[in-house]
């Protein structure tokens, strides 16, 4: 499921990022710009709907503690006694 993932992400980026770049040299008035500007929304969305899969595929891991939030003195040194 990750390559596949992945391969979205590329492929959305791909036609996302070729449709930006072409759109500066289309004519404002022809076929062509809108063409463009409905192959940019589709990259962006099909991008945008990769991205949420993947987020709601994997959630995030709970934050990590510090020991010092903690009260533990893990990098306090050894006196061999405990305090």
């Amino acid at each position: 499921m990750d390559q596949l993932l992945r391969s979205g992400l590329r492929i959305g980026v791909l036609v996302l990022g070729l449709a930006v770049l072409m759109l500066p040299f289309q004519p404002r008035d022809s076929a062509e710009f809108v063409v463009t500007v409905l192959a940019a929304f589709v990259g962006g969305a099909f991008v945008l709907g990769v991205v949420l899969l993947t987020r709601s595929a994997n959630p995030r891991l709970p934050k990590a503690v510090d020991a010092r939030e903690k009260g533990n003195a893990y990098n306090k040194r050894s006196t061999g006694r405990e305090q």
